[in-house]
């Protein structure tokens, strides 16, 4: 479902010292390989790592300026060479089989900004053949019917692929936090400690890094001894570093980061493996592979378990569409949208009586669709004020299956114009601040035609705008669409939900995060208890379209009837009017339980107190 995850907003808002940390312009290269970067056109090596001398047996100033054959000697490799070499290349059979020195290497072909990368590591054999990972792998997921079952075959299959010692399905929250959601230890596993269900902080995964991991490259970090530089040619012929000249985000032996090498160190790790699960461009989550002692996994390994993480990905969306029974919401969906398609005939046919002993017939056809429709009828006018939504009501059940829809706990339809009103379903916050929310698209929220889907969702409204208690705990969670081009939407919401979680040592303080703690590696992971507070239970990306397209469809009515339906008579100036209890126009009529004040609870200074 393209673009629809990039709108939902849950990432990090409180910024880290070391989010913009040059992770893929870091200089420097892992020990045991060698990378070279080459002109294509010309085939001459223009950066080289320092260590290309310990590992193919020849200095780096004999390399930079020549050919990468300069470092091989054997028949084969140097046809191989010269087939990567070949003019105008632009994709590769990875890995190409090398010989240097007696021993076997693999290397690793891709193009990047114009440059050739060639990453040549030792070969070491894999626990199993090719054909054996893939289809083991792909038939434990496939056979799953459930996300946590899911969740922990995976993990299984991750280790079955690569025999580390512990396997964490780490998945990311609201504000940017993850949970460790199901792991697998190996029978005999060195590293027998779980953190199975503790939450990670969000500054553990830097912003850069998680720019890295957008693109799905496979991370693996078989050592933890420092890295070395990458070097070029300097003004005096001699070898100097490159600095951050070279972009090295899709390369597998790009530099580690002292940092992350100090942070697996203290967890005592010697060797581990990252690999995002990617949802639609998005990180959903991390394979987090672990193992004592160092470890290689060769490049057919890697490859398996990029396409594993691939199924899992595509049987979680469907997994997570089967328990949300999002087929039964489809098919509601659609008839929500023919009622209020039907219910304009109704209207058109009332609006077209004269004569005053007709008025009667038509204020009750424009009640009977007032219960039915929720607001949603294009030229709808309330005669009295509708009777507030009630989910146990037969009347009211339009208003109910618009919550079952996007299984929120209230939802608000907002007419806007100058008699506009807004329509309240639910536990919702108050219509003025409803209103307040809606004024922010297009300021402190993205503006809905910025992309393809005019729909924005998250998990945690209040670290994007002030709120207080009041407010997150009715709409924490926020589903919006607008419905055509005047400013009339809809929104859902979701109550917060606070989760006494369980952290790997204690989360960073604000003042922390912007400190130079932020540049020390992590030494605390020991259980901490703290809630976890200010988001929604998530949104689910079949949510976010459905409710789109839901919208959407609600707009073609509009727009169509607008086109040949003459709006019903009314006393109303302007714009349909929908009222409600709760709306404003009974602003200063007493509020009941769990309703908040007209003005948002927010900091001192915030705008929210402007709001009309």
């Amino acid at each position: 479902m393209a673009s629809i995850r990039a709108h939902i907003w849950n990432g990090r808002p409180t910024p880290c010292e070391h989010d913009a940390l040059p992770l893929a312009r870091i200089g420097s290269v892992q020990p045991h390989g060698v990378m070279m970067v080459v002109v294509p056109e010309t085939g001459i090596v223009e950066h080289v790592s320092a260590n290309v001398q310990d590992i193919l047996g020849i200095p780096p100033q004999a390399v930079l300026g020549h050919s990468p054959a300069v470092a091989f000697r054997d028949g084969e490799s140097l046809a191989r060479i010269g087939e990567i070499l070949r003019p105008g290349r632009r994709y590769f059979d990875n890995p190409t089989q090398l010989v240097a020195q007696g021993r076997r290497f693999e290397a690793i072909c891709h193009i990047r900004e114009g440059r050739l990368f060639i990453e040549i590591e030792p070969y070491v054999e894999a626990e199993h053949d090719y054909q054996t990972m893939v289809a083991t792998a792909l038939d434990a997921v496939a056979r799953q019917t459930t996300v946590q079952g899911l969740f922990e075959a995976a993990a299984k299959m991750m280790h079955f692929v690569t025999r580390y010692d512990r396997v964490k399905l780490y998945r990311f929250l609201a504000h940017g936090h993850g949970v460790v959601a199901a792991e697998f230890h190996a029978p005999d596993s060195k590293l027998p400690h779980s953190f199975l269900g503790y939450h990670f902080s969000a500054s553990d995964v830097p912003e850069n890094a998680k720019e890295i991991l957008r693109t799905g490259k496979t991370r693996q970090k078989p050592t933890q001894r420092g890295s070395v530089p990458l070097l070029t040619m300097g003004s005096g012929g001699e070898p100097v570093p490159s600095g951050d000249a070279v972009d090295m985000t899709d390369c597998w032996l790009r530099g580690i980061h002292p940092c992350d090498n100090g942070y697996n160190r203290n967890l005592g790790v010697g060797s581990n493996i990252i690999f995002p699960v990617n949802i639609d461009n998005n990180v959903w989550g991390l394979f987090v592979v672990h193992n004592k002692d160092e470890k290689f996994l060769n490049y057919d390994s890697r490859a398996v378990i990029e396409q594993l993480t691939m199924m899992f990905a595509s049987r979680l969306v469907e997994l997570e569409a089967q328990e949300a029974r999002i087929a039964d919401r489809q098919r509601l969906s659609a008839e929500m949208i023919a009622t209020v398609d039907g219910s304009q005939a109704m209207l058109a046919a009332a609006a077209a009586m004269r004569g005053d002993h007709l008025t009667s017939a038509r204020l009750h056809a424009m009640h009977a669709v007032s219960r039915h429709v929720a607001a949603l009828a294009p030229t709808y006018v309330s005669i009295s004020g509708v009777e507030v939504a009630a989910a146990g009501r037969a009347e009211d059940r339009f208003s109910s299956d618009l919550l079952r829809l996007a299984d929120a706990d209230g939802a608000a339809v907002l007419r806007a114009g100058p008699a506009g009103h807004v329509h309240l379903v639910g536990a919702t916050p108050d219509a003025l601040t409803v209103r307040g929310i809606a004024s922010l698209f297009g300021s402190r929220l993205p503006s809905f035609d910025s992309s393809e889907w005019r729909v924005f969702a998250t998990d945690a409204l209040g670290d994007y705008t002030p709120a207080g208690p009041e407010l997150r705990a009715v709409a924490s969670g926020l589903l919006a669409a607008p419905i055509g081009h005047r400013g009339d939407m809809i929104m859902w919401f979701r109550r917060e939900r606070i989760v006494d979680a369980v952290w790997a040592g204690r989360p960073p303080s604000a003042a922390e995060l912007n400190s130079e703690k932020m540049f020390r590696p992590r030494d605390d992971f020991a259980a901490h208890r703290a809630p976890l507070a200010g988001a929604s239970r998530p949104w689910l990306d079949q949510e976010i379209l459905l409710a789109a397209q839901f919208a959407s469809a609600i707009g073609d009515i509009w727009s169509r009837q607008a086109r040949g339906v003459s709006a019903p008579a009314s006393d109303q100036p302007g714009d349909p009017v929908v009222v409600d209890v709760r709306s404003e126009a009974d602003l200063f009529a007493p509020r009941g339980a769990g309703t908040l004040p007209a003005t948002l609870p927010a900091a001192p200074g915030s705008r929210w107190h402007s709001l009309a």
